[in-house]
């Protein structure tokens, strides 16, 4: 890694954001590393990309829904695809990398779109 190269860290939600990100710029201050969510990602580029939380449940991705009654009434008609949304969100995400992208998740609770990716044959690295 050089200098030069930018590495990007997303999460769903801004209250996501790793401690250690700080810990990190303090310890490493010529690493070039960002961090925000996937909405605010968009148009972005970085040659690496770490997205976090893409595990199930209330902070999960995809995110449970969470309109109200009023919003429900004024949104759009749901699509036929399951969390049509979502998936395009997490698309946003893994699009932002040059060089590689590292998608985390909870072992315990993984996002149901982990099962999806490894359907398709994404390849899951161990933590060491």
């Amino acid at each position: 890694m050089t200098p030069d190269q930018r590495i990007l860290v997303l999460a769903r939600y801004h209250h996501l954001k790793p401690a250690a990100l700080e810990k990190a710029a303090t310890r490493w201050p010529k690493l070039n590393i960002d961090f925000m969510t996937v909405h605010a990602s968009k148009g972005q580029q970085a040659d690496y990309v770490i997205v976090l939380g893409l595990q199930e449940g209330f902070d999960g991705f995809p995110a449970p829904a969470r309109e109200s009654i009023m919003e429900q009434a004024l949104l759009p008609e749901p699509e036929d695809f399951p969390d049509a949304e979502e998936r395009r969100l997490l698309y946003v995400a893994m699009t932002r990398a040059r060089l590689r992208v590292w998608l985390l998740f909870n072992k315990a609770q993984p996002s149901p779109f982990v099962e999806v990716l490894k359907q398709l044959s994404v390849p899951v690295a161990r933590k060491p």
